[in-house]
């Protein structure tokens, strides 16, 4: 160990220290108090105050020198292997990717028991203290509390779910998965209730950066691509743990590689399994190497596999209305589609509304006047969310796209020699890595230039069924196996 990193462990336990002192003052004190025969209402506060700082103290100094002995592993394996990354880690080298539900489920508890220990203290001093509580100040003040019951069961569902499906493993059939091949295994599973609907897989890429803001941090995670299976019950077959779940997925080749560029900026891959069962639903979730290796292809996947792709079948379950009329093929985007992602972002207006006034008479005059103006932003995209609508009709003399607030909107019309390409992307998403993304339909002219022909699709199947049929009304398609062929 360097003298540095010695220096830095000494720096922290003095840090953490005074929290466990003061922790373990203020549990002592509420002791004293219990045993007295008055200011027993002070007990609670005081001694959840005290467990808080002691986990805190405690917490901090039991993680530096943990932490410390797991970095001096790691950087004696990046040592020993200094072109093998997927080797850096002790589960990827033995191809054997421990699940995080059981990290996930003591994250939970830590960020709960956080969040109501500073809470439920302050929202019953505010109570209890002021007597001229009233408007929508009362409705803030108790937004904090009903977050915490909410982190609470979540905890509990987690902790559930952890103790029914027990500690499961992703066994790789080879490590690493290879960027332009496959990533494939099989998930150890326990079941006590069969997964009659089957198991739905995704493999997500993301970029999860870190960012300070002041004293605190915020983790981003966009996902860059994602693909999903599903799995009938039949495919599934037993295993060591009860049941096997066989994993098959091809990586593209313009995909981006697990990579750790810093401790805030980093790229990773993201194994998912969810099953609808009675009781808590099964959920795991594994983070799986992905990298550039000697096997990956030289060739750009295009000139290798697209001649060979299979045509999809359509969706049952669609939410772009597809039918005839006087000028081609007419997909219709309504409006209020996605009614989880509109509701949510509508949530997120009345809750930033609701601070902007109450902020009115108690704060300086910046602070409304920002938060008024992001509300502003939150209520166009509420509106955008539920009026928004897009017309795209795909016929023998071009693309004509309209879009607008319910149904209005100037016509847009592309001939179809000017078109280059027909794609989708990711443009939003609704959560983290584990979260919702929806893909834009986007069409590229010759020119380079791009028009979104519709917006918001939450199902990846969906976003490639479109873009399948467009392609093929416009001509584009033959001319995409043409050139793989070539």
């Amino acid at each position: 160990m360097t003298r540095s990193a010695k220096l830095g462990i000494v720096v922290m336990c003095l840090f953490a220290l005074p929290f466990a002192i003061g922790g373990l003052a203020a549990i002592s004190k509420a002791i004293q108090i219990a045993q007295s025969d008055h200011g027993h209402s002070a007990v609670w506060p005081l001694l959840l105050i005290g467990t808080f700082f002691v986990v805190i103290g405690f917490g901090l100094i039991f993680g530096t020198f943990y932490g410390t002995k797991l970095l001096q592993q790691r950087q004696r394996l990046e040592v020993e292997h200094p072109t093998e990354p997927w080797l850096w880690r002790e589960d990827w080298a033995q191809g054997k990717v421990q699940s995080k539900t059981r990290g996930t489920a003591i994250a939970g508890w830590i960020f709960a028991i956080f969040w109501n220990v500073v809470s439920m203290p302050m929202a019953y001093l505010f109570f209890t203290q002021s007597t001229k509580v009233k408007g929508p100040a009362v409705f803030l003040v108790l937004v904090f509390p009903v977050i915490g019951v909410c982190l609470l069961i979540r905890a509990f569902r987690q902790t559930i779910a952890l103790l029914e499906f027990g500690k499961t493993c992703f066994e790789m059939s080879s490590v690493p998965g290879v960027i332009g091949r496959e990533l494939t295994g099989q998930i150890q599973a326990r079941f006590p209730h069969s997964p009659d609907h089957g198991i739905h897989l995704r493999l997500s890429c993301v970029h999860r950066l870190t960012t300070n803001s002041g004293d605190s941090s915020n983790i981003s995670e966009r996902i860059l691509w994602r693909d999903e299976a599903q799995l009938s019950s039949v495919q599934l077959f037993p295993g060591p743990s009860g049941t096997t779940i066989p994993v098959a997925f091809r990586i593209p080749l313009d995909a981006q590689p697990t990579e750790k560029r810093n401790p805030r900026d980093e790229f990773v891959w993201v194994l998912e399994a969810l099953a609808d069962v009675p009781g808590v639903n099964y959920h795991d979730i594994f983070e799986v190497p992905v990298f550039r290796t000697q096997q990956t292809p030289a060739q750009p996947e295009a000139q290798t596999f697209v001649a060979a792709q299979p045509t999809l079948a359509r969706p049952t379950m669609m939410t772009v209305e597809v039918r005839q009329n006087a000028e081609g093929t007419e997909f219709y985007f309504s409006a209020a589609r996605n009614k989880k992602l509109a509701s949510s972002v509508a949530a997120a207006w009345v809750i930033c509304t609701v601070i902007t006034y109450s902020m009115i008479h108690h704060a300086p005059f910046v602070f409304p006047v920002v938060f008024g103006l992001f509300s502003l932003l939150l209520l166009y995209s509420t509106a955008q969310q539920w009026l928004s609508t897009t017309r795209v009709v795909v016929g023998s003399a071009g693309v004509a796209v309209q879009s607008g607030w319910l149904g209005s909107g100037r016509t847009h019309r592309i001939p179809l020699q000017q078109i280059a390409s027909m794609n989708h992307k990711i443009s939003a998403q609704q959560g983290g890595a584990t979260g919702t993304p929806y893909y834009d339909i986007e069409l590229t002219l010759r020119n380079g230039m791009k028009v979104t022909l519709g917006r918001a699709v939450r199902e990846k199947s969906e976003a490639e069924w479109i873009v399948q049929e467009m392609r093929r009304l416009a001509g584009l398609q033959s001319k995409s196996v043409t050139a793989g062929m070539a």
